[in-house]
């Protein structure tokens, strides 16, 4: 009986003085990790101020990675102290609003100004819809940047309003020369006059009408008389097309800021004409 007890207390001793190695294992390694760590960190110093970099020369002509980096640029010897100060307040105003600069027109090509064939003014009513196209987008983004962020909500569903509609229109005005080699021409047209209108109402330069009344009135005289014109399948078209200018029409007048009436007034006298346009070609 004692010699299993020493057996068993001797078996206990062992077990411990093995646990007791495990952890002093286990406190040298550890002591090891934080030595190499200390020392990593000595050698890791951060860069004092000497080595920070400096500021660049103010000579040097500054560029944007994004249209939001706006930078005022140094004038030149040759600018006068107004136009330096001109140039300074736009750059100021544009970082303070966070509009992009606006993208440059591209220019129309040479035979443009006077096309001889059918190919060549097919292409220049492409260009010319590439500079309508590029003007709208201008005032869209500068319209966008000088509202809150509930206006310009308002103002993308309007264009997208807007979008829907030109598409439309602009496949009706095309359609009744489907299938011809002027028809392209006749959609790049169209799609010129509208983004032009639309530029025209987003610069606030489009001419407003004293009274909605009148100028609804006139629309609809206008629209009913082209229908006449049409065949029951450009009829739907254009029915579709009106609907989409409708739409359009309400979402930018719940854009806009003022009195709704001037609003509406506006958009149905540009939308009056567009028609007057339609129903002149399509009455030949």
């Amino acid at each position: 009986m004692l010699n299993n007890v020493a057996w068993e207390r001797a078996k206990t001793m062992t077990r411990v003085g093995q646990k007791i190695g495990q952890r002093l294992a286990l406190a040298l390694c550890i002591g090891t990790i934080v030595a190499c760590q200390s020392a990593v960190e000595t050698t890791e110093q951060p860069p004092t101020n000497s080595e920070a970099p400096t500021e660049q020369s103010t000579t040097d002509e500054p560029t944007a990675s994004s249209p939001d980096e706006a930078s005022e640029i140094a004038p030149t010897t040759t600018e006068s102290p107004a136009s330096s100060a001109a140039t300074s307040s736009e750059a100021t105003a544009a970082a303070q609003t966070g509009a992009p600069e606006p993208e440059p027109i591209p220019p129309l090509p040479a035979e443009c100004a006077d096309p001889k064939t059918q190919m060549a003014m097919t292409m220049c009513a492409a260009a010319e819809y590439e500079q309508a196209d590029t003007q709208l987008n201008n005032a869209y983004q500068a319209v966008k940047a000088s509202v809150s962020s509930n206006q310009a909500d308002q103002l993308v569903a309007a264009e997208q309003a807007w979008l829907d509609f030109r598409d439309s229109y602009c496949d009706f005005v095309a359609s009744q020369f489907a299938g011809g080699s002027i028809e392209p021409m006749i959609y790049n047209s169209c799609m010129t006059q509208l983004t032009s209108d639309r530029t025209a109402v987003l610069e606030q330069t489009a001419a407003t009408p004293a009274s909605f009344e009148a100028v609804d009135q006139e629309l609809n005289a206008v629209y009913q008389e082209l229908q006449t014109y049409l065949t029951p399948e450009d009829q739907e078209h254009l029915t579709d097309a009106q609907l989409a200018w409708l739409d359009y029409r309400d979402a930018h007048c719940a854009f806009a800021s003022g009195n709704t009436n001037t609003c509406l007034a506006q958009l149905t006298d540009i939308r009056t004409k567009q028609l007057e346009g339609q129903l002149e070609s399509r009455s030949l």
